[in-house]
């Protein structure tokens, strides 16, 4: 056995295929090139840039490789996509259970007129009016509840689908989406990649200083980083199917047995991408009952010999010093951190739950 990772939904470890099409691009002599210069390096540099944007539009289902805009983080996308969004809708409704990156986009903009969708108490949306523009979440990036956004009856839609590729099977044509949004490390590509889908090109629209034509974030592109992303992207997609049943298996045994301990799955009700668990830890925990979670998060990452590390739910939320913003939004109001979250990309099964549940039970004082 070995320390078991299992904060994937905040960040997968880089490929190793997508690291070495990192390296190999950057001493090639594109790797010497602007892509926007003339040169030889140049021009080598912009036709790498080039194959993989229509590799990586391949990948999520989009008609054309245009369709594709690179940014420099899936926070700097949805930042994008909320400013779309709202040049082509008058009223905007948001889901409660966006990540911080659209909700801080989205109240950056948001007006009286702007809306709320309606969902249950797991956070699933369950809205059937009719709208004009829409923002939701494909996959809820703290409890792994997946959104119908394919139902929701509105004119214009962007989803951040973030937590989605590489996790499930995604089709932005066939879910009919106008933009989406996405960011490489989520599956095993560098950080400080982003992309952004586009159903319409002609919604594209200037986004900062450099940005004055058709084209990618403003600044110089990180075209080793976007070779590394269709890489990442690609192995992603091809060991989907092994990396899945994994995911179910050790799910399986997890949460059978953390139901046994007293914990509480939230979410479980509802449909979910597979290696996503978050549980509500008992507040008997053995070391401070208003952090509960936060306590055995600490434990189980601090054993002497193998740890297990997992988080406390959205990584970009992890340092507030009181309850769940997300359980808020849902109704579950608590003032201390109850909660944890345990997700991993596929790399283990039956023996690794049963390892992990060994460790709660190690670092509990009594349950039941």
């Amino acid at each position: 056995m070995k320390d078991l990772y299992l904060d994937a939904n905040a960040h997968v470890p880089l490929n190793h295929k997508a690291a070495q099409a990192y390296i190999d691009f950057n001493t090639s002599k594109a790797g010497y090139g602007n892509p926007s210069s003339p040169s030889i390096p140049g021009r080598e540099a912009s036709a790498k840039l080039e194959d993989a944007r229509c590799r990586i539009a391949e990948c999520i289902g989009a008609k054309t490789p245009n369709q594709i805009i690179f940014t420099t983080s899936a926070t700097q996308a949805c930042q994008w996509a909320i400013e779309i969004l709202s040049s082509n809708c008058e009223v905007i409704a948001t889901s409660p259970v966006e990540h911080n990156a659209v909700r801080d986009a989205f109240n950056s903009i948001s007006n009286n007129n702007d809306l709320i969708l309606k969902t249950n108490n797991n956070g699933l949306v369950i809205d059937d009016r009719k709208l004009d523009g829409v923002t939701c979440i494909y996959v809820q990036n703290e409890i792994g509840i997946i959104q119908p956004i394919d139902k929701l009856n509105c004119s214009y839609i962007f989803s951040d689908m973030t937590q989605a590729l590489g996790k499930m099977h995604v089709d932005v044509s066939a879910l009919d989406i106008d933009i989406a949004a996405f960011g490489a490390h989520k599956f095993g590509g560098p950080v400080g990649v982003g992309f952004l889908y586009l159903k319409n090109t002609s919604d594209w629209f200037k986004f900062g200083t450099g940005s004055s034509y058709f084209m990618d974030y403003p600044g110089t592109p990180n075209v080793g980083g976007v070779v590394a992303t269709a890489v990442a992207l690609e192995d992603a997609i091809q060991t989907l199917q092994e990396r899945t049943e994994k995911m179910f298996e050790f799910r399986m045994v997890l949460e059978d047995g953390l139901k046994e301990l007293g914990f509480e799955i939230i979410g479980v009700e509802e449909r979910r991408i597979p290696n996503t668990t978050f549980i509500k830890v008992p507040c008997d925990y053995k070391y401070d009952v208003n952090n509960c979670g936060l306590s055995l998060m600490m434990e189980l990452g601090d054993f002497s010999v193998y740890g297990v590390h997992v988080g406390l739910g959205s990584a970009c939320g992890s340092m507030y010093t009181g309850g769940s913003p997300l359980m808020k939004a849902l109704g579950r109001i608590s003032d201390s951190q109850e909660y944890i979250r345990l997700s991993q990309w596929g790399d283990y099964g039956k023996e690794e739950a049963n390892f992990v549940l060994t460790r709660i039970q190690n670092a509990s004082k009594t349950y039941g």
